[in-house]
């Protein structure tokens, strides 16, 4: 684990910054007392994108933009920081940083490492959602995209997308350090610059270090379950290469080393989750680094951008399955994934009536996974002794068996490759026969390819009596199951939208579009095959041949999934400079969705399969209001009504229930006010509160178990000094529990509880 003492390398360097530099803090504190100017200017600021044709507030789309100001005020610190703050935007806590499942009107998916909603960091792609959850590093903006944004995004855009956007190099020069501490053991230090290398080149870099000491003991080792620590860094650098062309470089590496997963079982009769209690260690450990190159050429009237990237991805994560003190059965999971993907964006740039975007997209994933479950005494009993019991004393097996075995290991070998192949464009007409009304029509084709190599095999060691031998017979039953498997899907991907726009920021619009959610594979369900096979090789069962690699192949793998969205929304000011209105209503139709299923009745091993047909509907808020200069205020309001129309498991019919993990309604808001004070030792003070709600939230397709609608109440003051900045925090002011997550295992519910009340300060240095 990495070192605490690594913090204390930022103090010395900030000490001998803040000498030498007394005017340049000088200056930094001034800027600081001006956040409401700030606030303004960034929200003005005029937003390029490489595809979209217009300013990202004109887009006839349900969109939003998280600046820096609040982020910094905030304490975001990565995505899952964003949930409740933008409507109907879910992004719960799973126990790990692999386990990042986002959801947007009730569109969301937490169990396969592809996504249901889009992440792009500076133009960059994240094809693996174990990706997701980064440190934000130096970042200037998130913007938020919601429904579907296929046609320009293509696969995995299927509820929307999420666009972190960093600071520009070129921005005015600044250096800034901030330091954290907080109950729990939480420790942060953060350090970021950015600097001209001359008229053409700039470069900006930022590092970090934090660490925790969790929030949750496990009862049977007492030992806490959900203490880690984080390393990382990020540099970028622009050239301008001629007057028309720009490149840059980007890379960002972040280390992460956590013990995860405090889960505690689940009463439902009263409603209570137990602390975690269990005997074998689960973590997470990653390696993850994202590097970037991009070359933009702008022209009189069109802009051209190529961009490249590649990210590399090492994780391993050691989980007990089985989450009980119980020796039952356990998984390691370690990837080694090497992603590349390539974009060329050809689009106007003017104000003429016909505005236009095509491009090319290209991708490539390559997933090296071994993934053994390795099943303990228990599990042994559990799973198979048991079961060699029952099947004897029903006459089905003439031999009684013994397992010899206190522990067994089932092998899994896994090799992913895909890749993918898109064109698309994007048409709209300005003008159409009136000023202010205009027309959008676009069109992707999307190809992909897969391929599954797999590898799993285990051994099980028996007994039997057979008279008259006296002794007992021992017999070893090998299980394998090996092979690939191949699957390819292309599909087309249009949309349609109507914008009216009216004064200097109000629309109107009206937008149809399809989105897809790539299939896959599930590496989980070759335990299940394993023991499968066990039970066709044993003595008496007439039956010693594993399953048909083409039946292998069909249970592993699901098709993907598709849907529609059609929604109206409004957007402007109602009053200029002090009140505007955003807000939409949609309904979305999805077919093929991919459902996990318990395969077999050991309830231990789980499958996806396109097995069900839904459809959300809802409604959406958002109001900014800043009554004077010195107050700020916001309310979003989502609500979303999201029921199966087709769906049964083959034990039970859902059809009619609602669709879990949607909250029924998300809530935010904040308000900030910003007092200067003319005082030779202090500049002013400013104070921050934020309220946060979601609920209801149905965690089983038969809708036996939920979480009620709960709040979280935040908030935080700030002191501008000459030559630092001084915030004090409190999270979860109120302490009030709930559910974050909810699963059932071996037949009991599992879940895990939010953070606990805990507090803080930061101070943060800037020149």
């Amino acid at each position: 684990m990495i070192k605490a003492k690594r913090l204390m390398i930022l103090l010395p360097l900030a000490t001998l910054m803040l000498k030498g530099n007394s005017a340049a803090s000088q200056q930094y504190a001034t800027n600081l007392n001006d956040t409401t100017l700030r606030y303004n200017i960034e929200k003005a600021s005029v937003i390029s994108t490489p595809k979209e044709t217009y300013q990202l507030k004109q887009l006839p789309a349900s969109t939003s933009i998280i600046e820096h100001d609040y982020l910094s005020v905030s304490g975001t610190r990565s995505i899952k920081g964003l949930s409740y703050r933008i409507p109907n935007l879910y992004i719960p806590s799973y126990g790990s940083k692999i386990t990042s499942a986002v959801y947007i009107r009730g569109i969301g998916s937490r169990f396969s490492p592809s996504p249901s909603i889009g992440l792009y960091s500076d133009n960059v792609p994240y094809l693996d959602k174990s990706a997701f959850d980064f440190e934000f590093l130096d970042i200037e903006r998130v913007e938020i995209l919601r429904g579907p944004q296929g046609t320009l995004y293509g696969r995995n855009a299927l509820g929307g997308i999420i666009h972190v956007r960093s600071r520009s190099p070129f921005a005015k020069p600044q250096t800034k350090i901030e330091l954290t501490g907080g109950t729990y053991g939480q420790l942060k230090g953060a350090f970021s610059t950015n600097h001209y290398l001359g008229d053409n080149a700039a470069f900006s870099l930022s590092a970090f270090y934090s660490r925790h000491d969790g929030f949750f003991y496990n009862s049977h080792t007492d030992k806490k379950v959900d203490d880690g620590d984080n390393l990382g860094g990020k540099l970028r650098f622009n050239l301008k290469l001629a007057p028309r062309w720009m490149m840059e470089i980007g890379s960002h590496i972040e280390s992460t080393n956590q013990n995860a997963y405090p889960y505690g079982e689940y009463n439902p009769q009263t409603g209570r989750t137990s602390t975690p209690s269990y005997n074998d260690t689960s973590s997470y450990k990653r390696i993850l680094s994202t590097n970037s190159l991009q070359f933009t050429h702008n022209a009189p009237g069109w802009k051209l951008s190529l961009i490249s990237s590649y990210q590399y991805l090492d994780d391993q994560m050691r989980l007990d399955q089985d989450f009980s003190p119980a020796s039952i059965y356990t998984m390691y999971q370690k990837q080694n994934q090497h992603n590349l993907s390539q974009e060329a964006i050809f689009k106007s740039e003017n104000n003429k009536n016909y505005q236009f975007v095509s491009g090319l997209s290209m991708f490539y994933q390559d997933n090296e996974t071994e993934a053994p479950v390795t099943f303990g005494q228990d599990g042994m009993q559990r799973f198979f002794q048991q079961t060699f019991d029952m099947l004897y004393q029903s006459g089905q097996m003439p031999l009684k068996m013994t397992v010899q075995d206190q522990s067994m290991l089932v092998s899994g070998l896994f090799s992913q490759n895909s890749y993918g192949l898109a064109l698309f464009h994007q048409t709209t007409l300005q003008r159409v026969f009136t000023d202010g009304l205009s027309l959008t029509l676009g069109l992707r084709y999307e190809y992909e390819e897969q391929k599954l190599d797999y590898l799993s095999a285990a051994t099980l060691n028996l007994s039997f009596n057979r008279p008259p031998a006296p002794m007992p017979i021992p017999v070893s039953i090998p299980a394998q199951i090996t092979g690939n498997s191949n699957q390819n899907f292309g599909v087309f991907l249009p949309k349609i939208a109507l914008k009216y726009s009216f004064g200097k920021t109000g629309k109107i619009f009206l937008t149809s579009a399809r989105g897809y959610k790539a299939g896959g594979y599930n590496i989980q369900m070759f335990s299940d095959l394993i023991q499968a096979s066990f039970m066709s090789g044993m003595p008496g069962s007439g039956n010693s041949q594993p399953e048909e690699e083409n039946g292998v192949s069909q249970t592993i793998s699901y098709k993907p999934e598709f849907n529609w969205n059609n929604e109206i929304g409004y957007s402007g000011e109602l009053v200029p400079g002090k009140l505007s209105l955003n807000g939409a209503v949609f309904y979305i139709q999805s077919r093929d969705q991919q459902i996990v299923q318990f395969a077999g009745s050991t309830g231990f091993g789980r499958i996806a399969r396109n097995a069900a047909k839904s459809y959300s509907t809802g409604c959406e808020l958002g109001l900014e209001f800043n009554p004077v200069k010195s107050v700020q205020t916001t309310l979003n309001w989502g609500h979303t009504y999201s029921k199966f129309t087709d769906y049964s498991d083959g034990r039970q019919d859902y059809t009619g229930n609602f669709v879990p993990f949607v909250p029924r309604n998300t809530v935010s808001a904040t308000i900030k006010y910003h007092k200067e004070i003319n005082l030779s030792w202090l500049n002013g003070i400013s104070t921050f509160l934020q309220y946060t709600g979601a609920g209801k939230i149905f965690w089983t397709e038969d809708n036996s178990v939920s979480q009620d609608f709960y709040s979280v109440l935040d908030g935080s003051v700030s002191f501008y000094f000459p030559n630092f900045e001084l915030s004090l925090w409190l999270k979860n002011m109120t302490d009030v529990k709930y559910n974050t997550f909810y699963f059932e295992t071996l037949g009991k519910g599992v879940a895990q509880l939010n953070n606990p009340f805990n507090t803080g300060m930061t101070i943060r240095f800037g020149f």
